[in-house]
C-alpha cells in the first residue's frame, strides 16, 4: 500500500513537473520574440570543431554588463543569423622569395642594428654572390621651416638619398632609421641589372631621445620602483564577437595567460577617428574642433594627446600605424606638421609605398615589396620594446591593413599576433608595461553589419589588459577594481582618464585615485576606480544611438510613423549637405527608396526610442540612425550611420564626414 501511494505521489509531481517546465518555456519563447530581432541568442545551438578553442566563449553568463540601467547580452560569435557570412581571410603572401636582406640587433652597453645581405637567398634570385652589389638609402622625414606655409601635405613630405654601396654587412648608425635597399646584377658588359628592393625600419636611440634620457631620474635596477610603460596595440574595426570567431588562438592564449577583458566596452562614435580622439585626448571631436582643430585644414600639433604629457615627463614616446591613405589623422586632414611623438613612421611607409611594388586585398595595401605591412608594424613594436625595456615609454601601434575592410581575419595572421606577443614578452614588457589590446569598433558595412548581431557588433569593440605582477602587488586595490570593471558599462573616455592615472602615479608615489575629469565625459571615471554598477549610457559619455544597453522589439516597417521616421533621417542628411553649401554643390539630393527596418525601445518611460534602416537614391546608400519621439516631433540622437560602403560615388567631395552622404552628380 505504501509503495503504491509513493508510486501515485511520484506520477503527480512528475505532472505537477511537466506543467511548470512548459509553461517555463513558453514563457521562455514568448520572451523571446517579444525581443524583435536583438534577441538574447541561443548560446547551444552551434560549436566549432575545436571545442578547447572556442567552447569557453559561450559560458552561462546571459549578459556581458547586467544592471538595473544597462544590459548587454552575451551573444553566440557562430549565430545562425551570421553564420553564413564567417569566413577565414585569404592568407597574405607577399613574395614567394626569401628576403635578400635583413636587420639583426646587437647589444655591446647600447642597441646596435646591422643591416646584412642573406646570401644564402642568392638562389631565389638565380644569381651568383661575386655578381650582386648592393646599396642602400636613407628615408629622411622633411619638416615644413619656420614661417612656411603649411598645407594638407605637410605630413607627407620626406627624402631619399643616394644609394651608398655596401658589401655583406653594415653598422647603421643613430640617425638612420629608415633603409631603403637596392641590389643590382652585374654582367660582362657592366651593365647592372635591378633584382631587389626593400625598406627596413629600426629604432635607434636617436640624439634628441639620448637627451631626454639623460634628463630622466627614473633610471632603477629594481623592477617594483620603475614608473609603468604604456603600450597600446589595436586592430582597426575588430568587434569583440569577431575576434572570437576569426582570431581564436589569440583568444586562447589571452585567457590562458591572464588578460583582463573588458566585456563591456562600447564605442562613442562612428568610426575610428571619435573613438581613438576620446581615449588619446578626452574629447569629443566637437570639443576638439572649438580647442585645437578648426578644420579638416588644420594640423593636429596642438591638440592634447595624451603622449605629450608622457613625453613631458621623460617618457620615449611612438605612435605608429600603418596605412598612410588611411591613418585616423590624414584621412581627409591634414595631420602633424610637426612629428607627434619621438617615433614616428609615417614618412616611412610612404616612401615604401612609393618605392616598392605593393599587393592590395580588399582595396587596401597588404604587403610593402616582399614584406607584409602589418609584420613592419610587428617588428618595429617589439623593437621598441627591446630598446627601451628599461626606460619608461609610452607607444602606440594601429593595424588597419587585414580587418579595416573586412571581417575575414587570415588564419596565419592569428597566429602571428600569438608570436608577437610571446616575442614581446622575451623583451621584458610583460613586467613593466600596461598593455592595452584593443579595437576602436566593429564592422560598420557588410552583410554582417545588416543583422542584428551586427549592430551590437559595431558598437563593442573587444579590448583586453594586461597589468604586470609588480603592479598588481603593489596596487591590489587597482587590480581589484579592474577585475570588476570587466564587467561594467565602459567607454573610451574611461581608458583615457586611466591613461591619465598612469601618470599621476608616475608623478606622485602616493597618489590617491580618480581625481581627474574628462571634458568629453564628466561623469566617466579611471579604470583604476571602480565603476559605478547602475551605471547608464549617458554617464558613460556614449550617446543614445551607440548604446548596447537597451533592448529593442521589431515593429511594422509599413505606416505613417515608418515612413515619417525615415523621411526625419532623410531631411537631416540632406540638410547637412545643403550647410556645406560650395563643397557639396556636386552632391545629389537623396530620396526616400524603402525603409528596411524598424525596431523601438522596450521601455517604460514616456520617451519613445527608434533605430531605423532606410535605403535611398540615386545611389543605394543604406543609412542607420537613431530617433527620440515626443510629442509628435522628432529629433535625431547622434549622427547618420551608413552601413554599406560609398566606392567612388563620392569622389567630388574631399570630407570624410560628407563622402558619407554624398552621392556626386
Amino acid at each position: 500500500m505504501i509503495l503504491k501511494r509513493r508510486g501515485f505521489e511520484n506520477r503527480k509531481y512528475f505532472r505537477r513537473l511537466t506543467i511548470v517546465l512548459s509553461v517555463s518555456l513558453i514563457a521562455l519563447y514568448l520572451s523571446y520574440t517579444a525581443l524583435g530581432d536583438t534577441v538574447i541568442l541561443d548560446h547551444f545551438n552551434f560549436r566549432t570543431d575545436d571545442e578547447d578553442i572556442f567552447g569557453s566563449t559561450y559560458d552561462n553568463e546571459t549578459f556581458l554588463v547586467s544592471s538595473p540601467n544597462c544590459q548587454i547580452p552575451n551573444l553566440d560569435p557562430f549565430h545562425k543569423s551570421v553564420r553564413k557570412f564567417v569566413s577565414l581571410g585569404e592568407p597574405i603572401v607577399c613574395s614567394t622569395k626569401s628576403p635578400l636582406t635583413y636587420i639583426t640587433m646587437a647589444s655591446e652597453g647600447a642597441w646596435k642594428y646591422l643591416l646584412k645581405v642573406n646570401t644564402t637567398a642568392m638562389s631565389d634570385y638565380a644569381v651568383e654572390p661575386e655578381n650582386v652589389r648592393c646599396c642602400y638609402s636613407v628615408i629622411k622625414r622633411v619638416n615644413d621651416t619656420a614661417g612656411k606655409k603649411h598645407d594638407r601635405n605637410s605630413d607627407n613630405h620626406y627624402s631619399v638619398t643616394n644609394c651608398s654601396d655596401f658589401r655583406t654587412e653594415l653598422v647603421l648608425n643613430s640617425e638612420e632609421e629608415f633603409i631603403l635597399v637596392r641590389c643590382f646584377q652585374g654582367d660582362e658588359s657592366g651593365t647592372n641589372k635591378d633584382i631587389y628592393k626593400n625598406t627596413h625600419a629600426v629604432v635607434p636611440v636617436k640624439a634628441d631621445v639620448q637627451f631626454k634620457l639623460n634628463k630622466t631620474s627614473s633610471k632603477s635596477s629594481s623592477v617594483e620602483e620603475k614608473r609603468l610603460s604604456v603600450l597600446l596595440l589595436g586592430f582597426d574595426s575588430v568587434s569583440r564577437l569577431n575576434l572570437l570567431r576569426t582570431m581564436p588562438k589569440t583568444v586562447k592564449y589571452l585567457r590562458r595567460s591572464g588578460w583582463l577583458e573588458m566585456s563591456g566596452y562600447n564605442k562613442v562614435g562612428d568610426n575610428t577617428f571619435p573613438n581613438l580622439v576620446a581615449f588619446l585626448t578626452g574629447l569629443s571631436v566637437d570639443q576638439l574642433r572649438i580647442q585645437c582643430w578648426a578644420s579638416h585644414d588644420s594640423s593636429f600639433d596642438k591638440c592634447p594627446f595624451i603622449w605629450n604629457e608622457y613625453s613631458e615627463l621623460g617618457y620615449v614616446t611612438a605612435y605608429v600605424e600603418d596605412v598612410p591613405e588611411f591613418s585616423t589623422f590624414n584621412f581627409k586632414k591634414t595631420g602633424f606638421v610637426i612629428p607627434p611623438t619621438d617615433y614616428y613612421i609615417r614618412h616611412f611607409l610612404l616612401a615604401s609605398e612609393k618605392t616598392l611594388p605593393g599587393k592590395r586585398l580588399h582595396d587596401v595595401n597588404v604587403c610593402l615589396g616582399p614584406t607584409p605591412i602589418n609584420e613592419h608594424i610587428f617588428r618595429y613594436t617589439l623593437d621598441f620594446a627591446t630598446v627601451f625595456n628599461t626606460t619608461p615609454s609610452f607607444m602606440m601601434s594601429w593595424i588597419n591593413n587585414f580587418s579595416h575592410n573586412s571581417n575575414a581575419i587570415p588564419d596565419k595572421t592569428d597566429e602571428r599576433v600569438v608570436t608577437f606577443f610571446h616575442q614581446l614578452e622575451e623583451t621584458g614588457a610583460f613586467n613593466t608595461t600596461l598593455i592595452i589590446f584593443l579595437s576602436d569598433h566593429g564592422m560598420r558595412w557588410g552583410d554582417i553589419r545588416n543583422t542584428a548581431i551586427g549592430w551590437y557588433e559595431e558598437r563593442l569593440p573587444f579590448i583586453h589588459i594586461w597589468v604586470p605582477e609588480w603592479f598588481k602587488q603593489k596596487h591590489p586595490d587597482i587590480y581589484n577594481n579592474l577585475k570588476t570593471n570587466s564587467k561594467r558599462l565602459t567607454s573610451p573616455f574611461d581608458l583615457h582618464l586611466t591613461l591619465r592615472e598612469i601618470l599621476r602615479l608616475s608623478r606622485e608615489e602616493n597618489a590617491s585615485l580618480a581625481v581627474d575629469k574628462s571634458s568629453g565625459c564628466p561623469k566617466c571615471c579611471s579604470l583604476f576606480s571602480e565603476v559605478s554598477q547602475d551605471r547608464t549610457c549617458e554617464e558613460a559619455g556614449i550617446t543614445a544611438n551607440w548604446c548596447t544597453c537597451n533592448k529593442y522589439r521589431t515593429i511594422l516597417t509599413k505606416g505613417k510613423d515608418s515612413k515619417a521616421i525615415a523621411l526625419h533621417v532623410l531631411s537631416e542628411i540632406n540638410a547637412k549637405l545643403k550647410k556645406a553649401g560650395n563643397v557639396t554643390a556636386s552632391c545629389a539630393e537623396l530620396t526616400l527608396e524603402h525603409v528596411i527596418d524598424l525596431k523601438k525601445k522596450v521601455s517604460t518611460d514616456l520617451q519613445e526610442y527608434f533605430i531605423v534602416m532606410i535605403d535611398t537614391v540615386p545611389g543605394g546608400a543604406r543609412f542607420e540612425a537613431t530617433v527620440l519621439r515626443s510629442k509628435r516631433t522628432f529629433q535625431l540622437k547622434g549622427g547618420v550611420s551608413r552601413i554599406n560602403r560609398y566606392g567612388n560615388q563620392t569622389e567630388c567631395v574631399d570630407d570624410a564626414e560628407l563622402k558619407l552622404y554624398c552621392y556626386c552628380i
